[in-house]
Protein backbone atom coordinates (compact mmCIF):
# COMPACT_ATOMS: atom_id res chain seq x y z
CA UNK A 1 0.00 0.00 0.00
CA UNK A 2 1.32 3.13 -0.87
CA UNK A 3 0.86 6.13 0.93
CA UNK A 4 0.43 9.55 -0.24
CA UNK A 5 2.57 12.55 1.06
CA UNK A 6 -0.35 15.27 2.27
CA UNK A 7 -1.07 18.54 0.13
CA UNK A 8 0.34 21.68 1.40
CA UNK A 9 -2.38 22.98 3.12
CA UNK A 10 -1.99 26.82 2.00
CA UNK A 11 -1.13 28.09 -1.01
CA UNK A 12 1.89 30.18 -1.51
CA UNK A 13 1.28 33.61 -1.37
CA UNK A 14 0.73 35.98 -3.98
CA UNK A 15 2.75 39.64 -3.75
CA UNK A 16 0.16 42.21 -4.49
CA UNK A 17 1.32 44.67 -7.31
CA UNK A 18 2.55 48.32 -6.17
CA UNK A 19 -0.82 50.11 -7.78
CA UNK A 20 -2.88 47.43 -5.70
CA UNK A 21 -0.90 48.04 -2.32
CA UNK A 22 -1.11 51.36 -3.10
CA UNK A 23 -5.08 51.75 -3.62
CA UNK A 24 -5.89 49.33 -0.75
CA UNK A 25 -3.72 51.01 1.69
CA UNK A 26 -5.60 54.38 0.44
CA UNK A 27 -8.90 52.94 1.34
CA UNK A 28 -7.94 51.58 4.30
CA UNK A 29 -7.28 55.65 5.18
CA UNK A 30 -10.45 56.80 3.84
CA UNK A 31 -13.00 54.13 4.71
CA UNK A 32 -11.54 53.30 8.46
CA UNK A 33 -14.56 52.86 9.91
CA UNK A 34 -14.93 49.54 7.97
CA UNK A 35 -11.57 48.52 9.51
CA UNK A 36 -11.80 48.79 13.36
CA UNK A 37 -9.99 45.39 14.05
CA UNK A 38 -6.35 46.53 11.83
CA UNK A 39 -3.53 46.86 14.09
CA UNK A 40 -2.72 50.41 13.22
CA UNK A 41 1.16 49.26 11.93
CA UNK A 42 -0.35 46.62 9.40
CA UNK A 43 0.43 46.44 6.12
CA UNK A 44 -1.17 45.00 2.50
CA UNK A 45 1.68 42.90 0.82
CA UNK A 46 -0.20 40.00 -0.71
CA UNK A 47 -3.32 39.88 -3.08
CA UNK A 48 -5.43 38.05 -0.23
CA UNK A 49 -4.28 41.30 2.17
CA UNK A 50 -6.62 43.02 -0.54
CA UNK A 51 -8.84 40.52 -0.77
CA UNK A 52 -9.31 41.17 3.18
CA UNK A 53 -10.09 45.18 1.89
CA UNK A 54 -12.54 44.01 -0.30
CA UNK A 55 -14.40 41.80 2.27
CA UNK A 56 -14.32 44.55 4.56
CA UNK A 57 -14.98 47.41 2.52
CA UNK A 58 -18.65 45.13 0.99
CA UNK A 59 -19.31 44.37 4.35
CA UNK A 60 -19.13 47.52 6.40
CA UNK A 61 -19.51 50.43 4.20
CA UNK A 62 -22.45 52.18 1.85
CA UNK A 63 -22.29 52.93 -1.59
CA UNK A 64 -19.15 54.49 -1.76
CA UNK A 65 -17.17 51.90 -0.53
CA UNK A 66 -18.59 49.27 -2.43
CA UNK A 67 -17.91 51.06 -5.50
CA UNK A 68 -14.08 51.30 -3.69
CA UNK A 69 -14.27 47.78 -3.45
CA UNK A 70 -15.28 47.09 -6.87
CA UNK A 71 -12.54 49.51 -8.41
CA UNK A 72 -10.03 47.63 -6.01
CA UNK A 73 -11.10 44.09 -7.45
CA UNK A 74 -10.39 45.27 -10.94
CA UNK A 75 -6.43 45.68 -10.23
CA UNK A 76 -6.22 42.29 -9.09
Amino acid sequence: MKVEEPAASFPARVTASPEVVALATELVRKFSECFWFRHPEARVRYEDDALVVIEHLREYGDKRAWAAARELKKCL
